[in-house]
């Protein structure tokens, strides 16, 4: 939109000085005015009339958006996307209508400003954040000139932003009770603008350097750097996959459900480990605890009955037909303690599988939250799609598949679990609060605050509170994580762009399957990196894989097993002692190690370094099926890296002894078990399933 086609701004300056008199007297509820021209109050009239949104027009003391935006996300909608101008009564009217005037431009014609470098059109919600932001603190300094020139003088003597000098910004900083950060600045990057200063204000406003004023609070700057790059430590990443999978698939096989992940059954089973189990978990208890929930909740007999996938006769009342039982009476059909230990079981399993379905899609807070348990699965060939709704970025290149996402199969466990769990909570979104929705309430699900707090509950159930108290987590903690397990198992750029769907700013030929986004893993600019040949003073996931990479087989203070472990720990000792004598830190040996890309090569149990350059050496038991033996390879090295490798090994001996079809091989499933422990062991790590 041109600001030329809009007279009403074009004729601003021009009757500025009646805006004011009219708004003033208007404020005063003055029954005999001072006149004004008819033409001044036509513009006026047109002004206040000027529609900003499908239900608000510029002359309304609130506006609000929520109806533009009506797929906005969960986080977004509602407050978000509205703003109420009398939330800030100190500012005196003519202020508040230039702060309209701008949002106003800033929305509808966002490259006439000049403001930024971007031109393209603003999202109202970031807009509104800016404008609070800017609204507050001028609230703040109209509070001090009103105290120090009296109300009436204030209301009269100020006609808008350019009143304000640069002593009432250096005196209201320090009093200020929000926080100096970015929405401040970019605010104020606004009104400075040329535009504004042409067609608004009557001269500049005074240039104050922000961040120089003694302000009572600042917004600690994280560098995008650092906050992009919070993953979960690898312990943590293993323990919660594994803890959240075995009680997926423990409460599916419990129910009699199928399952599609059996490594993990498998291992759950070998473990040991069933919650379901101590629960008393039966398709009969679990039925019998959904009436219950609904019926403390106030259900009515007829909803409940609409909810209830089969209405058991014990559940009715012998008084009316079609009469639940009270709770009292329900709970006294089964001999399980269906009390607030089953109630924080069944959350548990809840979050379990939200905790699945984010760490294994890399879906941001917005779509998880977009997430309907009941209609999310799709099967294109041979393949299983989660569908949600991609929210940021619609105008990217990529449309076909940037609403679904792989589903591997403990995703899918995960979303057949949740199937289940909505009914008690009679909930369809994923993430949703685990308390049961009131009969005649609509449902709603989660904001990213409420899925912080969800995983932080889950996280602190299976950590220790060591662990747990050094743990840094926030909505995108999980998608970061995914991006750099991805980056460590050695995936491709564009595969983890289209995973975590980085369609904008694509790099390549995504014809040919080459392209991936400068925001790819972690949003730390990788591929500019990689395409520009660029620097970053910060490490990237694909750097912080490489290096882990390298310190688990270089580290001289490392832990190693084989044959030729001690031989290699005094080696690398005698390197890095060199390096640094000369001054070098270690993390700086180990970042070198990793730029230079040492030739290590990863045969899956163990590292081989073997120098020899034979074509065929009948010694070497890994030739042909890349299986590194330490036990009987002189050129064998196994770190913490291949710590999974050997567990696996560990498990899939432990289950063969219990098949019938292993009778006669227990000897070399033992001993193989005894190796993969003595290994294990060796490296400091825990010898479980």
């Amino acid at each position: 939109m041109n600001h030329a086609l809009i007279p009403e701004l074009a004729a601003y300056k021009q009757w500025r000085t009646a805006a004011h008199t009219l708004l003033l007297e208007l404020r005063k509820n003055i029954a005999d005015p001072t006149p004004v021209s008819l033409e001044a109050l036509s513009w006026y009239q047109a002004l206040m009339a000027l529609p900003v949104s499908k239900t608000s027009v510029l002359g309304d003391a609130v506006w609000d958006f929520n109806d533009d935006h009506p797929n906005a996300a969960r986080n977004v909608q509602g407050a978000k996307l509205r703003l109420n101008f009398e939330s800030y009564p100190l500012l005196n009217q003519s202020a508040v209508l230039e702060v309209k005037v701008a949002l106003y431009c800033w929305l509808k014609m966002p490259a006439a400003t000049r403001s930024f470098a971007s031109p393209r059109n603003i999202k109202a919600n970031t807009a509104i954040s800016c404008m609070k932001a800017g609204l507050s603190f001028l609230d703040t300094m109209s509070g001090q000139a009103r105290q120090l020139m009296t109300d009436e003088f204030f209301e009269v003597g100020h006609h808008g932003l350019t009143y304000f000098d640069a002593g009432m910004y250096r005196e209201a900083a320090p009093i200020h009770s929000y926080a100096f950060g970015p929405d401040l600045k970019k605010f104020f990057t606004l009104v400075r603008s040329p535009f504004f200063e042409e067609q608004i204000f009557e001269e500049p406003l005074p240039y104050v350097q922000l961040e120089s004023l003694a302000w009572a609070k600042v917004l600690k700057h994280v560098p995008d750097s650092e906050r992009t790059y919070r993953i979960l430590p690898n312990d943590v990443f293993e323990k919660a996959s594994r803890e959240a999978s075995f009680a997926v698939v423990d409460f599916l096989s419990t129910l009699g459900e199928p399952v599609d992940d059996l490594v993990a059954l498998t291992r759950q089973n070998a473990s040991g480990y069933s919650l379901a189990r101590a629960q008393e978990l039966s398709r009969y208890n679990f039925d019998l605890y959904v009436a219950l929930r609904l019926r403390r909740k106030g259900y009515e007999s007829d909803a409940m009955a609409e909810a209830l996938d089969e209405v058991r006769p014990e559940y009715l009342s012998q008084i009316g037909q079609h009469d639940f039982k009270a709770p009292e009476t329900l709970v006294k059909l089964t001999s399980a303690r269906l009390d607030d230990e089953f109630r924080r079981y069944i959350n548990f399993v809840s979050y379990s599988a939200c905790y699945l379905v984010a760490q294994y899609t890399g879906m941001r807070p917005s779509e998880l939250s977009e997430i309907l348990v009941e209609s999310c699965m799709e099967q294109e060939s041979d393949y299983w799609l989660l569908i949600s709704n991609v929210i940021k970025h619609r105008q990217g290149l990529a449309k076909l598949f940037d609403d679904k996402w792989i589903a591997i199969p403990i995703v899918r466990d995960a979303i057949r679990a949740a199937c289940f769990i909505a009914k008690v909570k009679q909930n369809p979104y994923l993430f949703s609060s685990v308390d049961t929705v009131d009969q005649e309430a609509e449902p709603n699900s989660m904001s990213s605050v409420g899925i912080t707090r969800q995983f932080s509950t889950f996280f602190e159930e299976i950590l220790t509170d060591e662990e747990f108290e050094s743990l840094e987590f926030s909505p995108y903690t999980l998608r970061h994580t995914l991006a750099y397990q991805m980056a460590r198992a050695e995936l491709g750029l564009p595969f983890i762009s289209h995973q975590l769907k980085h369609f904008g700013d694509l790099i390549g030929s995504a014809g040919q399957n080459k392209a991936f986004s400068a925001v790819t893993l972690g949003y730390g600019a990788i591929a500019e990196i990689l395409s520009k040949g660029g620097r970053s003073s910060s490490k990237a996931p694909t750097q912080m894989a490489e290096e882990e990479y390298i310190l688990s087989y270089c580290d001289p203070d490392g832990n190693y097993a084989g044959p030729n472990a001690e031989s290699h720990k005094a080696r690398m000792k005698k390197v890095f002692s060199g390096y640094m004598a000369a001054g070098y830190t270690k993390e700086q040996i180990i970042a070198q190690m990793a730029k230079k890309r040492m030739a290590i090569i990863n045969v899956g149990q163990g590292f081989c370094y073997g120098g020899q350059r034979e074509l065929f050496d009948e010694s070497l038991p890994c030739i042909g099926s890349l299986r590194c033996n330490p036990n009987r390879c002189k050129n064998a090295v196994v770190t913490k890296a291949h710590a999974p490798k050997w567990r696996e090994i560990y498990v899939q001996n432990s289950l063969a002894l219990s098949s019938p079809n292993s009778a006669g091989a227990e000897e070399e499933l033992r001993a193989a078990m005894e190796e993969a422990k003595g290994v294990l062991e060796h490296l400091g790590e825990e010898v479980e399933v």
